[in-house]
């Protein structure tokens, strides 16, 4: 990559991208081109990012935005999905006036030490705010308000927050009802601000409106100094806090933009938890740096079942150009009544990631809406998205997860137990993932995890990542996913791929998503099990679903043993499907079957499941005859021996 270009660079082949509205890279100045061919990333790959961006820092780019169009709205937050509720509208200077207060406060809360802002807020104006000013200020620290007590305060405690952004139970069930708990466990923790307080004196929005505008301090001028310590992970173990940095977040911000939308005038979906980095980067601070307007839809996001329902018509009431959502959201808005029309939509770019996109839903939603959903592949530690399909007015191939991003090569590779490459795999060969370039993270904020995450001995001089996602880099540079490792069904052996069961279910007119996980087992380790959620007002036969299975999934060691119907498939916050929580429904739902098998007429069983160590364990509580309870302890000993999940057996005598 060279550090400038002169505004008619070609590429190699001599092409040029097609800079927009002028805006061809100069310091100082946002550049816009839409990348619609493999030429467009090359040509743009020649330059430096710096040339890119408005700025060096988030605030240097959101102030840019807001001279350009200080009375544009930046942000509009419905307050329901219903047509009546007037939304929340913030102006460009507005907002830039509420990132310099909420700074300056921040700053003033944490006196001689680093400024470290935790936000636990649904998706809300001021918590963008708050993260923004955060980022400003210093670290902002954004978590999951369904965490654990423990969790929370863990993550609070390596962030070393002085300031906690919190609102009341009036968005419903969430860590702001157990504040007492988690100030007692965060030494470091100075302030707790409310949004919607009817306390003044704690009032997040009083708080900051009673500061001056503009910064009394210097904003980041060191493009890759840290600005946001963003949690990563499952939810059974405290999860990982990936550094990221101004230049990190802007430059991800900017290929988005780039690739779905890169126009002044578009509107961004917004429906994706801040928490997680589709939200808070690739949708907010996209639209941002691009002089959007962000629409948040609602404080539930997907997660609420009028968005989904009212959807179209909330995308042509706001001219709505581009989202993303998960393949579960998309599912759901493709099983919509066959009335609901998406006629007089804007949408140019329908993103989808979190998981695979089923063909039959690709080509299906295409069919009914015109539309295509184009796979999205990235992670908190990459700072955003690392591949997509570009628009190029043609069919998305189909299971692919797109092409590399600029800057950002992608190789299947093997290594070793300790993360060292063994061989980059030839094209169309199946590895572990790894990705390279800029936006790859300087590591976690518990440096011990580094060494599980950073590939060593990979050739130049990119810091290069072990996704822990299985996959391929075709000859064509498609990259193809086969799951995460941990995801990967492994029977007697055999590895088998959940998503050509998961691909299978879907075809049935019945089924609107499916999820398949590995049901432990004694002999084999384990067993493909399904999960399936049916559309509503539709059902089928588990026989059905059965026979279906046996008829299409292509290896016979992957057919399912059983496919289960459940109400609502387990979903997480950012609206993919909980495979973890399958998961352990499946490990109880073992543990109870073989424990009523050698405890049966001998009293209560009670099986739960522990998740407050780093692996769960399964606990089994019984009741038993005095004379029998170390003979039934033994029998249930030697046979959760042959099991490799974690068993506690707990038996007491009876009376």
């Amino acid at each position: 990559m060279t550090s400038r270009a002169p505004s008619n660079m070609l590429d190699p082949a001599g092409h040029q991208p097609a800079w927009i509205d002028g805006c061809s890279p100069q310091p100082g100045q946002l550049a816009r081109v839409h990348l619609r061919s493999t030429a467009d990333i090359a040509a743009v790959e020649a330059w430096d990012p710096a040339l890119l961006l408005p700025g060096a820092s988030i605030y240097d780019c959101i102030r840019a935005s807001a001279l350009r169009s200080p009375d544009k709205p930046a942000i509009v937050h419905l307050k329901s999905a219903e047509a009546s509720d007037v939304p929340t509208v913030i102006s460009y200077r507005s907002l830039l006036a509420s990132i310099e207060q909420a700074a300056r406060l921040f700053r003033s809360i944490a006196g001689d030490t680093r400024s470290s802002v935790s936000i636990i807020l649904p998706m809300l104006p001021e918590a963008l705010i708050a993260a923004w000013g955060g980022a400003t200020a210093g670290i902002a620290n954004p978590i999951n308000p369904y965490l654990e007590t423990r969790q929370i305060a863990s993550i609070m405690n390596a962030a070393k927050a002085t300031v906690l952004v919190t609102t009341t139970g009036k968005y419903g069930a969430g860590a702001w009802d157990r504040l007492d708990a988690i100030k007692a466990l965060v030494p470091t923790l100075q302030r707790v601000l409310i949004v919607g307080s009817d306390d003044a004196a704690h009032d997040f929005s009083a708080a900051i409106a009673a500061q001056p505008t503009g910064l009394d301090f210097a904003p980041p001028s060191d493009p890759f100094a840290e600005a946001v310590y963003l949690p990563t992970g499952g939810t059974t173990a405290a999860p990982k806090l990936v550094r990221m940095n101004h230049r990190g977040q802007l430059l991800a911000a900017w290929i988005m933009g780039a690739l779905a939308d890169p126009s002044s005038d578009g509107v961004v979906g917004h429906a994706m938890p801040n928490f997680h980095v589709g939200g808070g980067v690739i949708l907010s601070l996209r639209a941002m740096l691009y002089g959007q307007t962000l629409l948040t839809l609602t404080t539930d996001g997907f997660r609420s079942p009028a968005v989904v329902r009212n959807f179209w018509e909330i995308a042509r009431r706001h001219r709505v150009s581009s989202l993303i959502a998960t393949p579960a959201t998309a599912a759901a808005i493709l099983a919509l009544p066959p009335e609901v029309t998406s006629a007089g939509h804007c949408i140019k770019s329908f993103n989808a990631g979190g998981s695979t996109i089923p063909v039959e839903l690709l080509r299906a939603f295409h069919a009914r809406y015109g539309i295509w959903l184009r796979e999205l592949w990235g992670m908190s530690e990459i700072q955003g998205a690392v591949s997509g399909h570009l628009d190029d007015g043609t069919q998305p191939v189909a299971g692919s997860v797109g092409r590399c991003l600029p800057w950002h090569p992608v190789h299947a590779i093997e290594v070793d137990a300790s993360n060292q490459l063994l061989r980059i795999c030839a094209p169309g060969e199946r590895g572990v993932l790894a990705i390279g370039g800029p936006n790859v993270t300087p590591g976690y904020v518990d440096a011990s995890l580094d060494g599980e995450f950073f590939v060593k001995g990979m050739p130049g001089s990119l810091r290069w990542a072990n996704t822990g996602d299985l996959g391929t880099v075709d000859a064509n540079g498609f990259i193809w996913l086969f799951g995460r490792a941990k995801d990967v069904i492994i029977r007697g052996g055999h590895n088998i791929d959940p998503m050509m069961i998961e691909e299978v279910l879907v075809c049935h007119p019945s089924v609107q998503i499916a999820a398949a996980v590995g049901r432990p087992d004694s002999a084999k380790g384990e067993m493909p099990i399904a999960y399936v959620q049916f559309k509503e007002g539709q059902s089928a036969s588990r026989d059905e679903l059965l026979a279906l299975c046996k008829e299409r999934v292509q290896e016979r060691a992957a057919v399912p043993v059983d496919v289960i119907a459940l109400p609502q498939i387990p979903m997480t916050a950012v609206g993919k499907i909980n495979k973890p929580a399958l998961r352990l429904i499946t490990m109880r739902s073992v543990a109870v079957e073989e424990a009523e098998k050698i405890l049966a007429g001998c009293g209560s069983c009670e099986v739960s499941v522990d998740e407050s160590g780093k692996r769960p364990s399964v606990v089994i509580k019984a009741r038993v005859p005095a004379a029998r309870v170390e003979e039934l302890d033994g029998k249930l000993r030697n046979r959760f021996r042959d099991y490799e999940f974690l068993t506690v057996i707990e038996l007491k005598a009876a009376g």
